[in-house]
């Protein structure tokens, strides 16, 4: 017994028109005489039918009228629910264990891993921004980051320091509303599912 799930998504988000034939055909391929889904063979024999059926009336919109691609929509849309029924017995009968699923031709959702901390950040640099009172801070991308954090406090840092946080989805941020003339201490570091933070180097500087 696997944990493995069938992708089933086969939207035209993910698939154009002609990479769902094609799709399909891999599928028909692959299943065609496959010994571990000898239950699955008379549908493959509609699935390959539906498939021809899908190409012909594809190949019709080409400088075609209206009614030729609303045809050729019922076509794609009975096509996915083949490739759906049979993802679904694909399913039941490998028991999620992804050998057997991949050996069908259908893909497998990528298994989910705990992720730890992200890498300290590279290169954290800092520069006056373009308002008076404003910072603009910057590092090289983190792997796997979703977002940035910078922390920043007035002066140079103790134990008891107070520290203010900024958050963005870019990895370059600036802050405004700074005391002018006064000095600040930064750091940066990327964010993810994890909430343990490792932070760069600290840079301090006068902001104007």
């Amino acid at each position: 017994m696997g944990s493995s799930k069938i992708i089933v998504d086969f939207s035209t988000t993910k698939y154009t028109d002609a990479r769902l034939y094609t799709r399909a055909n891999h599928i028909i391929d692959k299943m065609d005489g496959n010994p571990h889904f000898v239950d699955v063979q008379p549908l493959l024999i509609v699935l390959r039918e539906a498939n021809t059926t899908y190409i012909a009336l594809l190949a019709k919109t080409q400088g075609g009228s209206k009614e030729d691609t609303a045809l050729k929509n019922q076509a794609r849309a009975a096509l996915i629910v083949l490739l759906k029924q049979i993802a679904a017995r694909v399913q039941t009968i490998s028991d999620g264990d992804e050998t057997l699923i991949l050996s069908s031709g259908y893909d497998v959702n990528k298994k989910w891993s705990k992720v730890g901390p992200l890498s300290k950040p590279v290169n954290f640099r800092l520069k006056q921004g373009s308002n008076k009172g404003s910072i603009y801070l910057v590092c090289d991308p983190i792997a796997g980051a979703s977002f940035y954090e910078v922390e920043y406090t007035e002066g140079i840092p103790t134990p008891n320091s107070l520290w203010m946080k900024a958050t963005s989805i870019k990895r370059k941020i600036t802050i405004d509303g700074l005391s002018s003339g006064k000095q600040y201490t930064f750091r940066m570091a990327g964010g993810g599912s994890h909430l343990f933070r490792i932070w760069s180097e600290a840079i301090s500087s006068y902001v104007l």
